[in-house]
């Protein structure tokens, strides 16, 4: 899973970054295990060509909220003073920053980090990795060795007490609502070819390959405009007006041109003939007969520009011939196509120049009666 191309901001908002300590010496067991919130911070998170991650923290915000082990609980004094020990002797009121010097996604959703880490002025290299989940949070770790960066480690009881030198830093962040919305669909992969179409009677291999380049585009188009309306701001009615409807509308031909197209695939490579079976009974049924049917779909298909479609209309309870003029223009709502056609001139050029007639015989010469029927059982399609 990767997260689409924008500029996110994250900070208390929507996330925490947080901060784990140990404890070590003769006496550690009357200390505690301290759970910090860094409560004032920013975070921006950079995707495109490359990706870049800058961080900004107040020091002096780091506030404990959890106490764990110890001889006796902390009590808010006890907190208190921790967090000016820390203000005062450890990070000395000076800025937290990071800059990434290189990010690069990994699988599974994870983006690899080396960076620029500065603490009381000192700055030193640091790796990590974040994690993005399903639905849509950024998480991450490192283990960072306050030593390296001239930091003592709080000590107490002359020294039998100490907090260890290496703390783990966490952030947790919630990316936008969209774009868990958007990340939580997944990418498709282009289905593959069927060894049969390439040696359809009369519809070449060169034309077959062509469809299937074009159905590869549409799958690509697809998934490229789900990542950009991951980061499209709905509550900016400027860009609902322009961006997200421009991009709504071309979503509608990206996934028209998918299914139209993996419906034409999967049902070429029989031999044709009269329809047979279940479907056979429903087209005379509403027809009249096979011929009546092949006749008003041809001629839908010449009227045509891009699709013609048998489909069973649910509402009407049978079957009608549909006309398209774009991969997304003409959809008839509560109908199950049963025959995609496709009519396009990039369909039949290659084979027929300007004859598109003689392409839709060859069509339906080519036509697979049983993956018809087979979709008539799937869709439960009630039989005369």
């Amino acid at each position: 899973m990767s997260i689409p191309t924008g500029t996110y901001r994250l900070g208390p908002g929507n996330g925490t970054l947080s901060v784990r300590t140990g404890r070590v010496g003769a006496a550690a067991k009357a200390g505690h295990d301290l759970l910090l919130h860094v409560t004032v911070w920013q975070a921006t998170l950079e995707i495109g060509e490359e990706i870049g991650i800058v961080l900004a923290a107040d020091a002096t915000s780091l506030r404990v909220r959890e106490g764990t082990g110890g001889m006796q609980a902390l009590g808010d004094d006890d907190m208190a003073n921790i967090e000016e020990t820390i203000d005062e002797e450890v990070l000395k009121r000076q800025g937290i920053e990071f800059r990434s010097t290189e990010v690069h996604a990994a699988d599974g959703g994870k983006l690899g980090v080396q960076g620029e880490l500065t603490l009381v002025g000192t700055t030193r290299p640091v790796a990590f990795e974040l994690t993005i989940g399903a639905d849509g949070r950024l998480r991450g770790s490192a283990v960072l060795t306050q030593s390296n960066w001239g930091m003592t480690p709080y000590s107490a009881l002359f020294g039998a007490l100490q907090v260890a030198d290496e703390v783990e830093v966490a952030i947790d962040a919630g990316l936008p609502s969209t774009v868990a919305v958007w990340m939580s669909i997944p990418e498709l992969k282009p289905r593959r070819l069927k060894p049969s179409l390439l040696e359809l009677d009369g519809i070449s291999r060169t034309t077959i390959e062509a469809q299937h380049r074009l159905y590869e585009r549409h799958v690509n188009k697809r998934n490229e405009i789900l990542r950009q309306l991951a980061t499209a701001d709905l509550a900016d009615a400027n860009q609902i007006h322009s961006e997200v409807r421009t991009l709504k509308v071309e979503l509608s031909f990206a996934i028209g041109g998918v299914k139209n197209h993996e419906l034409y695939f999967e049902h070429l490579g029989g031999d044709g003939g009269d329809p047979r079976g279940a479907v056979g009974a429903l087209i005379r049924r509403d027809f009249g007969s096979a011929e009546t049917w092949r006749s008003d779909l041809k001629a839908t298909a010449l009227a045509g520009r891009d699709w013609a479609w048998t489909a069973y209309d649910w509402d009407e309870g049978r079957l009608f011939n549909y006309v398209g003029d774009g991969e997304n223009a003409f959809p008839i709502w509560s109908a199950t196509p049963l025959v995609a056609l496709d009519v396009a001139e990039h369909a039949y050029y290659f084979d027929f120049q300007t004859d598109r007639g003689a392409y839709i015989d060859a069509f339906l010469d080519n036509l697979d009666w049983v993956v018809v029927n087979e979709w008539v059982s799937r869709h439960h399609i009630p039989l005369p």
